[in-house]
Formats: C-alpha cells, sequence, structure tokens
C-alpha cells in the first residue's frame, strides 16, 4: 500500500508540475523561435544542423542562412524543424526564417563551435571575482572583440539565506526564474561578468581552433545534480529522491535547509525551488529546445558530497538524460571537486575518478592544486577551464596533446614497495622540484603510513615506508586539503586515487560429496559455518533427476559434512551426523559457543526449529541440542549473532513475507523465547542478508537487498539499499544505496551472502541481477529457465562496505562469486562460499575460498 501511495503521488505531482512547464519562445505573430535564437548567436559547425520552432499548423516555414536554404510544413501541434548540411565556420551572416504569418531575420550570425556550461556556483564564479592577475588577462583579451559570443543565463534571484516574496514565490511556481537574455559580442563588460572557467575554455577553444566559439552558460549557485535531471528520468530510476524532497536525506540538508529558508513565505504544499529535484531541467535545459551545441563543461558537485554512492547514481543518469535529450552522446568533460578540508571530499574526487571508466566520451579536470583549504569557491579559475580545454582538444578534436594529469591505471606490490603506473603519465615529475608529496602505503591491517615515492622508468611511481615491509595497498592525494604534487609534461596535475582492489587470493578447497556417496551433483540454500577449526555444511536442495527447467522434482537434505581447516591441505570432507530432518533456505549464525541453524522448509512446509551445534575437538564428535522455537515456521530469512544475541530478520513467515526482526539471548541467561523487535521500514524481504559489525555509535545490525513477492495490488519490489539497526537504540536507519553496476543500473544482493570483515567492515558477495529477476517477478516468461548461465547476470562482485565511514569499496569481480543461494563462511581471514546456484535450478558442488586483506581506512595516519 506505502508504494502504490508513492507512486500514486509521483504521478499527480508530474501533473501538476506538467501544467507549470512554460516553453518561452521569441513572439512575432504566429512564427516563434526558442529563447536561444537572437541576433550574434553561434550556430554549430560541421554537422548537420536543426533549426525547429513553431508556427501554424500547416504553414510552411522557409530557413535560409550562408547560401543554404530548408523548408518545412508545420505540424498539426504547431511545431516544424528544418534540417539543413553541415556547415563550415564562418560569418557573420543573416539567418532568414520566414512563414505566412511573419519572418525572423537574425544577423550577424557566426557557425563555429557552441559548448554548454553548467552546474553550480564553482561554474557561475565570474571573471570579476577571479584572482586580479587572471581578471586582468582575461578582459585584455575580451578587448580585442574575439569571436566569441556569450549566452548568458542568470537567475533572476540567487538563492541566498533570505526569505523570497510571493511574487518571487509565483514566479518560481511558473517556471520563471531565468533572466531573459539574449547573444552577446564578447568585450570587457560581458567578459566580465561571465563565468571564469567558460571563458577561459572558451578563449582555449578559440586560439586553439581559429574559429568562432560560443558558450551557453545556465549554471546556478548550490544546485545539486538532482534538479538538473528530468522527471521521468527519476521517476523510473531513482524514485526515493522525489518523495518529500524537504525532508529527504539523499538531498543535502544544506541545500534543503537554504531551500526552506527561500520558500518560508509560501502555503503552497508544492511550492518549486530551484533546488528541488528537475527543477533546472525544467527551467534551464527544457527551454534551450534542443540548441544544436557541440559538447557539454560541467562543474558541480560541492551540494552532492555528503553521499558519494547516490551522486553517482545521479551523475550517470544526468549525463545519460542530457545526451536523450540531444539524440547524441554528446562529449561531456566535468571538473573533479577542489580542495578544502571537508572529510567526505577525498572519497569524492576519486569517485568521480572512477566514474570516466563507467561515461562514455567523458573527460575529467582535476582542481585540488588549487583549492583553498577554507574557501569552497577557489579564485583561480584560468587554468580549471584551461584543463576542461585540454580535453576537448584531444577527444573531441584531435589535437596531439595530453588531456589530462596522471590518471592512476594499476599498482603492483613486490619487494617491499607498491609500483604505481599511469595513463597520461608522460614526463611525470613534481610541480615544484621538491620530493613527490602525499603517497601512502599500507600493510594487511589497511592503515595507511606516510611514505617515500620516486618515478622511475619515467612511467612508474616506486612507492615504500620503513613502516611497511609488505605494502598491500596505496594511495595518493588522500587529504581533504592536499598538497599533492605529482604532474605529467604539460604541468597537468595527478588525481586523487585509491588503489581500487584489495588483493584477493583464491583457492578451491574440495567438492561437496553427493547424498549418501551418490555422485556431487550441488547444493543450493544449505547451512554452514565453522566451529573448532571444521568447516561444516548441513542439508540443501537441488534437482538431481531431471533439471528444473524439465519439471524435474526438489530433493532436500539432511546430510551434514565437515571438512578439518586446520590442516594445510584439507584432505576431504566427512560425514558427520544428520539433522533430524531434511532442510533447506534457512539461516545460519556463528556464535562463540558454536553455530546455529534457524527455520528453512522442505516438501512438508516450513519449520520454526533452531538447532545448536559444536564440534567437539577432543571427542571428535559433533553435538547438536535445539534451542527454542521461532514464533512462528519461517524460511529464506536471514540470521546474524552481535554481544550474545541471536537476530534474525526477513523472511517468510507463512503465509505472509515479513518486516520482522526477531531476537534471543544466549548469553549470559539464555531466553526461552524470542522476542520481537521493530519491524524494519519499507517492503517486506525474503532472502536478505545480515551481518553485524561496529559502528560509529556501536554495534548495529546490517541488512540489505531482499525481495517483496507481487500482490494482488502491486507488483514485486527488488531492494537495492542496505539499512542499520541499533540493538541499543532499536532504531533502524537507511545507510542508502547499494553501490550501482558499472552501467549505472541498480544493484541488488537478494539471494547473496554477507559476513562481518575486521573490526569496521562487512563484505557482500553473490545474489542475482536487479532487472533480471525483477523482470522475471513481474512479467514471468515460460523460457525463463532455459537460459545460458550468463544471461542471468549474478553477481559478480565483491563488496566492502565500512561501517565508520559508511564508504563502500569495490574489491574485484570474480566469477566464483556468481552464485546465488550459496552459503557463507568465515575462518579467521578466510572467506569460504559454498555451494550455490550458477542459474536458476543448476545448482553446483564447488567449495571457493579466499584470502582478503584488510580495507584501507580513512583514518590513518595521514598527515
Amino acid at each position: 500500500m506505502k508504494k502504490f501511495l508513492f507512486c500514486l503521488f509521483i504521478v499527480l505531482s508530474a501533473a501538476v508540475h506538467a501544467q507549470k512547464i512554460k516553453v518561452t519562445c521569441v513572439d512575432n505573430g504566429n512564427l516563434q523561435m526558442p529563447v536561444t535564437y537572437s541576433d550574434n548567436m553561434v550556430l554549430q559547425r560541421e554537422k548537420p544542423l536543426r533549426i525547429a520552432g513553431t508556427a501554424n499548423a500547416g504553414e510552411k516555414v522557409t530557413v535560409g542562412i550562408a547560401g543554404q536554404k530548408g523548408e518545412a510544413v508545420t505540424a498539426p501541434d504547431g511545431k516544424w524543424s528544418v534540417t539543413l548540411p553541415p556547415m563550415k565556420a564562418g560569418g557573420p551572416y543573416t539567418l532568414s526564417i520566414s512563414a505566412a504569418s511573419g519572418r525572423l531575420d537574425y544577423t550577424n550570425v557566426l557557425i563555429g563551435e557552441v559548448w554548454l556550461c553548467s552546474g553550480q556556483s564553482n561554474m557561475a564564479f565570474q571573471v570579476s571575482s577571479a584572482v586580479d592577475s587572471q581578471r586582468k588577462a582575461f578582459l585584455e583579451f575580451a578587448a580585442r572583440k574575439p569571436q566569441i559570443r556569450l549566452f548568458d543565463m542568470k537567475p533572476r534571484w540567487t538563492t541566498n539565506a533570505v526569505e523570497w516574496d510571493i511574487s518571487t514565490l509565483d514566479s518560481l511556481n511558473r517556471l520563471q526564474y531565468y533572466r531573459d537574455t539574449e547573444w552577446k559580442e564578447c568585450d570587457e563588460e560581458t567578459a566580465n561578468r561571465f563565468s571564469a572557467v567558460a571563458f577561459a575554455f572558451g578563449q582555449m577553444l578559440s586560439d586553439s581552433l581559429q574559429v568562432p566559439v560560443g558558450l551557453i552558460l545556465n549554471a546556478i549557485g548550490g544546485s545539486p545534480a538532482e534538479a538538473w535531471i528530468d522527471r521521468k528520468t527519476l521517476e523510473f530510476e531513482f524514485p526515493d529522491i522525489l518523495y518529500d524532497w524537504k525532508q529527504n536525506d539523499l538531498i543535502q540538508a544544506w541545500a534543503r535547509e537554504r531551500a526552506a529558508l527561500n520558500i518560508r513565505k509560501s502555503a503552497n504544499k508544492q511550492q518549486r525551488h530551484p533546488y528541488e529535484p528537475c527543477y533546472l531541467y525544467e527551467s534551464g535545459i527544457q527551454p534551450l529546445e534542443k540548441f544544436p551545441i557541440r559538447g557539454i563543461i560541467w562543474y558541480q558537485g560541492e551540494s552532492n558530497a555528503h553521499n558519494v554512492e547516490a551522486h553517482e547514481k545521479l551523475f550517470h543518469l544526468l549525463t545519460k538524460n542530457w545526451r536523450e535529450n540531444w539524440a547524441e552522446e554528446l562529449p561531456f568533460y566535468y571538473v573533479q571537486l577542489s580542495s578544502i578540508d571537508r572529510p567526505s571530499w577525498p572519497w569524492f574526487r576519486d569517485s568521480q575518478r572512477r566514474m570516466l571508466q563507467s561515461i562514455p566520451n567523458s573527460g575529467m579536470a582535476v582542481s585540488s592544486d588549487h583549492g583553498d583549504s577554507l574557501d569552497v569557491h577557489p579564485r583561480h579559475k584560468r587554468e580549471i577551464g584551461e584543463r576542461l580545454a585540454h580535453w576537448a582538444l584531444n577527444k573531441t578534436y584531435g589535437h596531439d596533446i595530453l588531456p589530462s594529469g596522471p590518471l592512476y591505471r594499476s599498482a603492483t606490490f613486490k619487494d617491499g614497495a607498491a609500483y604505481v603506473t599511469f595513463d597520461y603519465g608522460k614526463g611525470m615529475h613534481s610541480s615544484d622540484g621538491g620530493r613527490l608529496r602525499t603517497f601512502e602505503i599500507a600493510g594487511h591491517d589497511g592503515l595507511f603510513v606516510p611514505a617515500e615515492a620516486q618515478i622511475i622508468d619515467g612511467k612508474t611511481v616506486k612507492v615504500w615506508s620503513g613502516q611497511i615491509r609488505n605494502p598491500k595497498f596505496v594511495r595518493y592525494g588522500w587529504q581533504p586539503f592536499t598538497r599533492a604534487n605529482l604532474v605529467n609534461e604539460a604541468e597537468l596535475p595527478a588525481s586523487t586515487f585509491r588503489s581500487e582492489a584489495a588483493p584477493v587470493s583464491w583457492f578451491r578447497l574440495p567438492d561437496l560429496p553427493g547424498p549418501d556417496g551418490k555422485p556431487a551433483l550441488g547444493i543450493s540454500a544449505p547451512f554452514t559455518g565453522v566451529s573448532n577449526g571444521q568447516l561444516i555444511v548441513a542439508g540443501g536442495c537441488n534437482f538431481p533427476g531431471k533439471p528444473a527447467s524439465e519439471g524435474g522434482t526438489k530433493e532436500y537434505y539432511s546430510d551434514i559434512y565437515a571438512l578439518d581447516m586446520t590442516a594445510r591441505s584439507p584432505a576431504g570432507w566427512r560425514k558427520i551426523g544428520r539433522l533430524p530432518l531434511p532442510l533447506a533456505y534457512g539461516a545460519s549464525a556463528t556464535t562463540p559457543e558454536g553455530l546455529v541453524w534457524i527455520g528453512g522448509n522442505n516438501r512438508e512446509g516450513a519449520s520454526g526449529q533452531v538447532f545448536f551445534l559444536n564440534w567437539d575437538r577432543k571427542k571428535q564428535r559433533l553435538h547438536i541440542s535445539e534451542l527454542p522455537s521461532l514464533p512462528m515456521p519461517m524460511d529464506n530469512l536471514s540470521a546474524t549473532y552481535a554481544d550474545g544475541y541471536l537476530y534474525v530478520a526477513g523472511g517468510n513467515k507463512h503465509p505472509d513475507c515479513s518486516n520482522s526482526l526477531f531476537s534471543l539471548q544466549l548469553t549470559p541467561s539464555p531466553q526461552k523465547e524470542w522476542v520481537r523487535l521493530p519491524d524494519f521500514p519499507g517492503p517486506a524481504r525474503v532472502q536478505p542478508v545480515l551481518a553485524a559489525q561496529q559502528s560509529g555509535d556501536g554495534v548495529r545490525l546490517y541488512l540489505a537487498g531482499g525481495f517483496q513477492p507481487a500482490s494482488a495490488h502491486q507488483e514485486a519490489i527488488v531492494c537495492t539499499d542496505i539499512l542499520s539497526y541499533h540493538p541499543e537504540t532499536k532504531q533502524w536507519r537507511n545507510e542508502g544505496l547499494l553501490p550501482s553496476l558499472a552501467d549505472g543500473s541498480y544493484r541488488t544482493i537478494t539471494g547473496g551472502c554477507a559476513v562481518a570483515s575486521g573490526d569496521s567492515s562487512i563484505l557482500l558477495t553473490g545474489g542475482v541481477n536487479y532487472d533480471r529477476f525483477r523482470d522475471a517477478l513481474n512479467h514471468p516468461q515460460p523460457d525463463y529457465l532455459l537460459h545460458p548461465a550468463g544471461w542471468y547476470k549474478f553477481n559478480t562482485s565483491l563488496l566492502q562496505y565500512n561501517t565508520f565511514t559508511k564508504h563502500w569499496t569495490h574489491l574485484g569481480d570474480y566469477e566464483e562469486l556468481a552464485r546465488a543461494g550459496a552459503g557463507i563462511a568465515n575462518n579467521a581471514n578466510t572467506v569460504i562460499i559454498i555451494g550455490g546456484e550458477l542459474k536458476p535450478g543448476i545448482r553446483t558442488p564447488e567449495v571457493n575460498a579466499f584470502e582478503l586483506m584488510l580495507p584501507p581506512k580513512i583514518s590513518g595516519h595521514s598527515k
């Protein structure tokens, strides 16, 4: 019901906002053009030139410029468009558009390169506020009247800390946020109030290309990325950010507080604000009416730096959305956040660097060497605009010029040192002639220390420290305000980076045996754990006769097997007992005293039984006893142990799916029955994962993945977030979204595994693919079981969540993890993955294990 009401809210909200959208046009009778058409404009060269506007239905419209001519007949909706052949740079020309209802002549028109310049305040930052030497140089250039034209979209009201009046609020609701403007020739006056970054970019293009350059500026100070994305995209791809946006933690608190102050005088519950999701797309992108451009430069992120994972999702959506709007994979070059004393910024900068790999036709200008420890608006802007121009000149225009400073490629560890290679590392040296600064390394414990660094072979940096004999991790520029000094031959600085994958060493353990000595066919959904050096596995299920796709019958097992993990090379599995009944799809938890196996199901239905198991090392035998049963039969649930208590969450508590959390005290005084704790918020979760770990405010339980089956009233929901529960305060909170996949799509961990790692993180592995699984639940197809394993896209990623910093680390992709319904066990520093489905209905007997080095910590000995 909650999801139904939320969807209804989205539909109604979209309808309300749709009524408010205003397409601003120049009115000349019934022939009208978008706001971007005026005297002095620049039209894009060397690509088909689309000219579009409105006129009376059925009218013939004629367009002419520089000897080119095109005609169109206005459609019934009043829209028309003409596409002229690509044109060479030149001008000035007159663009003439005529119809029976009127004629428009635009004079002093140039053909050249057109770029959209957007983002928040550091893109809006004016030439007039730049450092004196740069301002003087900019204005001297502008005084020469270069062939640069400026379309400067200034807001009518800046989002200062004031309450706006009723008239302003009414204008905002009508999307009348930007001032009326027109194309201007470049001179000292127009340049002085234009974006310094954009002007530096345009100047370098003008000097290098020797063609006219047009710059469209629509940046808005303080604006978050979600304000620049269209409503349909967010409704389908990130609906959570639309709901109650002024109280939504996904949106930065500063932006919400400033918006609340600005609109305080409004009594309208639907009152709009520039920081509202979608608003700036509707008021600042749609009115451009797909005006032909070469590409986009972007400087934004300060208002999203509080949530790196959400920004990664938003930035992928934004670039995709804008490219869909222009129906072209436009170049998208963006500025990496600068340096300032804000703790999350190194993580954010590294996230921006990593997105270069997942956003095609993109580039990133590093700005951390020109930061200010206290001011979010550094005044040195020329370098930043020129670094954006380096990307454009290299990738868009094919010039032989380095597009970037050194970008981390890889790190290898040998002989007590890290050897780091870079892209664009030609001619690397320190910017100030001194020793390389801010390199750090860490060993197995993940604790970083300052390191020495030396450039060898002209293309590799060797990093070492006498404090770390066997380094496993390396990072650079990892201070919020950094004095990093590695540059290449073009004096372009290296980006902040952290080696992205902790070393993972895989090894194979003996396959699980088949039941009663039969050939091993594999299992899924077993009970697992390690007790006194023995890896113990029991139960599970499979289709041992015919496959599920051929109508085979599922078999449930009860045998218990052990593998001695104390031996250097485990000899093989031994059958050490049987469960009282065949079971699968239960939950396992490891305690200091032994293993607890909870619930599950078989052919007879679900079980509420709870078993305690302990391996007696001296007598070499297994002890099994029963603990208090669950309050009701349950299966497909999750379990964990923390501070003397067992916890179970989610699953099916027949006949319903569950939002429940239950606990059972084991020590020091065992309880006789389970206690129901506060339900977790949001949808129910079948097949979630649950792990307990220390956090900044004590032990927390972390619940991720799972799905709520479809009902008569709504489709199935596959969960893509992670929740946490504090046993002392008895409060749940949302930790945010799971990291998106490389293509920006949602990730789930449903049917996967979770385990605590070290004293500050949890590992998540395996599980189904969000899109494939959701489609199967909501739109089942008869051939669903017939596809090859790769089609199902089971999760191969090993993810690590730091419960103190709330940051995710992607530790690599491994085919050994592409399992659903596998068991997991932790033996000291070894994580073991047992069985599981390779695809629906097909199990594996494989048992794979990996040793994981502890994660890098954000709170190391950095200086």
